[in-house]
């Protein structure tokens, strides 16, 4: 009974100040980007400048004030402006990548060699910049630069996914991998002295956050012939059991965390925000495949049936009842 009132406390507590934040931080990031724009005189296309803004609002509120309410504050306005540089970086990137706009040696060179690297056209220009100013940022720059390799190396050997050859094990490297050095970047933004746990969290919900991504991108990377341990899942309950897994090794790690069990569990409920929404995908797998032993050949079904759309009212409900259960240390 106790858990259920904090939990309801921090909770409210948590929603309302995110709706006041995210508000705050969509109109900096914004103002933020068009002054990039009149800078480098150039545009970056809608879909990009909305992608950079809702990531960084999102983000900020759930993630990074999480990590630094640890340590008794929220975020400075200096971290957010490194944030929305973070995101610069990371979308931009993604448009490289996707659009094959440049090769791995391209990539190589404007990630690790970003001085000497010609940029011609704006999104190049933008992506040296913001790269340059979070190099020039960052206290622990030789931690800095092994995560970064680590995270380029992931991209790269996630091409891999395109093989139907590759195993399982390959992919839940490259998975957590990928997604788990990419979050654990945004740990060098922030300062703060992190122990070896709190850079766990960091990796940990990094790469729940990209098994989670690919359960909503079932339909998605099926046709575009990516294999995934999502698009593998034949069975949702042994998925469910492995996402748990995961899902535990993030909160032994908060358990260690050298906090008050107070501050250790409004983080725990923090961090189950974001980490429960593979659960509420999960739910809607083994809605599926209800008491068969497996799931049917996702290819025979309807691009609805495997959408999992958070405005709808039943996964709503699914994450707040997923989010009370395992927020709980």
């Amino acid at each position: 009974m106790k858990y259920f009132f904090r939990f309801i406390s921090i909770s409210v507590q948590f929603g309302i100040r995110m709706v006041w934040v995210r508000y705050k931080a969509e109109n900096q990031a914004t103002a933020y980007l068009h002054s990039i724009e009149e800078k480098q005189h150039g545009n970056f296309d809608a879909a990009t400048f909305k992608k950079i803004v809702k990531s960084h609002s999102v983000y900020l509120p759930i993630v990074n004030d999480a990590f630094t309410a640890l340590h008794g504050r929220y975020t400075t306005k200096k971290e957010q402006e490194r944030s929305i540089h973070y995101f610069i970086c990371s979308s931009l990137f993604d448009n490289f990548w996707d659009e094959k706009s440049l090769t791995i040696e391209q990539l190589k060179k404007i990630s690790f060699d970003s001085k000497n690297y010609s940029a011609n056209l704006f999104d190049e220009k933008v992506f040296v910049e913001s790269h340059l100013y979070l190099l020039n940022e960052v206290k622990d720059k030789t931690a800095y630069q092994i995560v970064s390799e680590k995270t380029f190396a992931a991209q790269e050997a996630s091409l891999q996914q395109f093989n139907e050859n590759i195993s399982n094990e390959q992919i839940a490297t490259i998975t957590f991998e990928k997604g788990g050095n990419a979050v654990l970047l945004c740990r060098y933004y922030l300062d703060i002295d992190a122990s070896v746990a709190e850079e766990n969290c960091w990796f940990y919900l990094g790469s729940i956050i990209q098994l989670s991504n690919d359960l909503f991108d079932i339909y998605k990377d099926i046709n575009d012939g990516i294999e995934t341990l999502a698009t593998r899942c034949t069975d949702a309950y042994a998925m469910e059991k492995f996402f748990l897994e995961r899902l535990n090794l993030l909160k032994e790690n908060i358990k260690s965390l050298s906090f008050s069990e107070s501050k250790k569990q409004r983080f725990s409920i923090a961090m189950a925000a974001t980490t429960v929404l593979g659960l509420v995908a999960i739910e809607r797998l083994k809605s599926i495949q209800k008491s068969s032993d497996y799931l049917p050949d996702f290819t025979t079904l309807q691009r609805k049936k495997l959408i999992v759309d958070m405005e709808n009212p039943f996964n709503i409900f699914s994450w707040l009842k997923l989010l009370y259960v395992h927020a709980k240390l």
